[in-house]
C-alpha cells in the first residue's frame, strides 16, 4: 500500500510518500511544492493542482491522507486562500479516482508523539525514527510524512 499525506499550504504544499508492504512503513518520496507570491493566486493553484496531478500519476498512491486545516479568525484571508488550495487538491484526488481522509493536526501529534501539542521538532525526530531516516528537508515534508504515517497507523493500530 501506498500512501501519499499533504500538508496543504498556498505557499508551500507539503508532500510525503511511504510504502506500506509489512508492518514496517518506509520512505518513497518526500518535499514540497513552492509557489511564488510574486505570481497570480490563479497560477499558484494550477501549479499546486498540476504538481499534485504529477505526484499521484509517478506515486499511484491506495490512499491520499491531507491534514485538514482550521483557520484563525484574526487571519480570515488566510482561511479562504487556504480553502482555494484544499478545493484544488480535492479536485486532483477526485480527477484520479482516489481514496482520501482527512485527519487533524492534534490526531498527528498525539498518533506520532504521544501528546496533541507537540512541536515540529518533536514531529519531525519521531517521522525521522519511525521511518529511519536522518534528514528530511523541510518542515512541510515532515508533517506530510507525519500525516502519511498516521493514516497508516489508523488502518493498522497496533503498529509502532
Amino acid at each position: 500500500m501506498i500512501i501519499l499525506g499533504i500538508d496543504p499550504g498556498l505557499a508551500s504544499t507539503g508532500f510525503g510518500a511511504i510504502r506500506c508492504d509489512k508492518a514496517t512503513p518506509f520512505l518513497l518520496k518526500c518535499g514540497y511544492i513552492k509557489t511564488s507570491p510574486k505570481e497570480h493566486i490563479s497560477n499558484r493553484l494550477f501549479q499546486i493542482h498540476s504538481d499534485v496531478n504529477h505526484l499521484i500519476h509517478l506515486l499511484h498512491p491506495d490512499l491520499i491522507a491531507i491534514e485538514s486545516v482550521f483557520s484563525l479568525v484574526r487571519y480570515p484571508k488566510a482561511g479562504i486562500l487556504l480553502g482555494g488550495v484544499l478545493g484544488i487538491i480535492y479536485l486532483s484526488v477526485f480527477q484520479n479516482n482516489t481514496s482520501m481522509i482527512e485527519i487533524t493536526p492534534k490526531e498527528v501529534k498525539n498518533s506520532l508523539v504521544g501528546y496533541g501539542g507537540a512541536n515540529k521538532y518533536q514531529v519531525n525526530e519521531t517521522i525521522k525514527k519511525l521511518l529511519k531516516i536522518t534528514d528530511v528537508k523541510s518542515f512541510h515534508a515532515s508533517d506530510a510524512l507525519a500525516i502519511a504515517l498516521t493514516a497508516f497507523y489508523r488502518k493498522n493500530p497496533g503498529r509502532k
